[in-house]
């Protein structure tokens, strides 16, 4: 999926993005610094339907995309996300610390307006936690399906502003199914 991601956006018309780029004030490279709000949880302990939370706490970290113009509205392309992660549970014996989060894949946007923008991203993601019992710890990842949706607001000419829900699907670690659910904030910059 990443590599398809890559190839559509390697492979977009040079003409239309060059038509199209001087029109979509959304598109090109894009740095951002994040902060979210984390809940990862873990299911099927006891029963099929069982859900569990870890912990909630904030995470933090950054992410990287490069948006092409595909019109005047919309842009579409790669990007990749990393946020280290202080959601930690323990029963005063055995602790699990859910230590980060590296996803890549593919964002979608459409413009609102002149500032505005709603966006998507759908991609895969790989979550690693630490468990420790005594003196005995290991660390292990999972990784699976990500996605997120939100609004963007731009200040000013390159600045902006974000919004996000996401929801990630992260496998089994340790025999354990991990999912994770985050609602953020961003700062970025568009050059």
């Amino acid at each position: 999926m990443i590599v398809a991601a890559i190839l559509a956006a390697g492979f977009a018309s040079p003409a239309l993005a060059q038509e199209d780029d001087a029109g979509n004030a959304k598109a090109g490279f894009r740095i951002e610094a994040r902060a979210v709000y984390e809940t990862p949880t873990v299911s099927s302990i006891a029963q099929n339907n069982d859900v569990y939370k870890v912990g909630s706490a904030v995470a933090w970290g950054g992410e990287a995309g490069f948006d092409v113009a595909v019109g005047s509205s919309f842009v579409v392309g790669p990007y990749v996300t990393f946020e280290k992660s202080s959601v930690e549970a323990s029963d005063g014996i055995d602790t699990l610390k859910v230590k980060d989060n590296l996803g890549a894949g593919l964002h979608l946007g459409y413009a609102i307006g002149s500032k505005g923008q709603i966006y998507g991203k759908v991609g895969y993601a790989k979550l690693r936690v630490e468990a420790q019992s005594g003196a005995l710890r290991a660390t292990e990842s999972g990784s699976g399906f990500q996605g997120a949706v939100g609004y963007e607001h731009g200040f000013g000419e390159q600045f902006y502003g974000r919004v996000e829900f996401g929801y990630g699907d992260n496998g089994r670690i340790g025999g354990i199914n991990f999912q994770r659910r985050h609602a953020g904030v961003a700062l970025g910059v568009r050059f």
